[in-house]
């Protein structure tokens, strides 16, 4: 699969991915925006980092060091760019967004993915999913794949 099946999702206004969060995690992360400067790295970081030892013990597998935001962009990246391990998934999160195209929707299906598979929790890593998307959307999603 080519990323132009998922690089229409990423049209709209940037800011739009932060509707698909809880308001609660929805105002923190607005603020993280705004004290990093609209740092999207920044920010993500600054939410992984910030709660990580009350999040990840609880989490299958626990993760020692603090390599949270670079593990989680690389399982994005793999996953919306083409990796063949997430072909299975790739291919759900298409007919998720071809269906219901709601982004609530994706980034929980995304979150579940990705918090299984890096041992956190999907509500723990869905804000900083939501930075990602953000990032992505200010280029397009080919243009992240091939930056990466």
């Amino acid at each position: 699969m080519t990323t132009t099946n998922l690089d229409s999702f990423f049209k709209d206004d940037e800011s739009q991915w932060l509707d698909a969060l809880p308001n609660y995690q929805k105002d923190v992360v607005s603020e993280l925006l705004a004290f990093n400067s609209n740092d999207y790295d920044k920010a993500a970081l600054s939410w992984l980092e910030a709660s990580v030892d009350n999040t990840s013990p609880f989490s299958g597998e626990p993760k020692k060091d603090k390599k949270y935001f670079e593990s989680l962009k690389n399982e994005v990246y793999k996953l919306l760019c083409g990796n063949p391990d997430y072909s299975a998934d790739r291919d759900e999160l298409t007919q998720l967004v071809k269906s219901e195209g709601s982004k609530s929707s994706v980034i929980a299906f995304i979150s579940g993915i990705i918090g299984a598979k890096l041992g956190l929790a999907a509500a723990f890593v869905s804000p900083a999913i939501v930075i990602l998307f953000m990032m992505i959307t200010k280029t397009s999603l080919n243009a992240w794949c091939a930056m990466k």
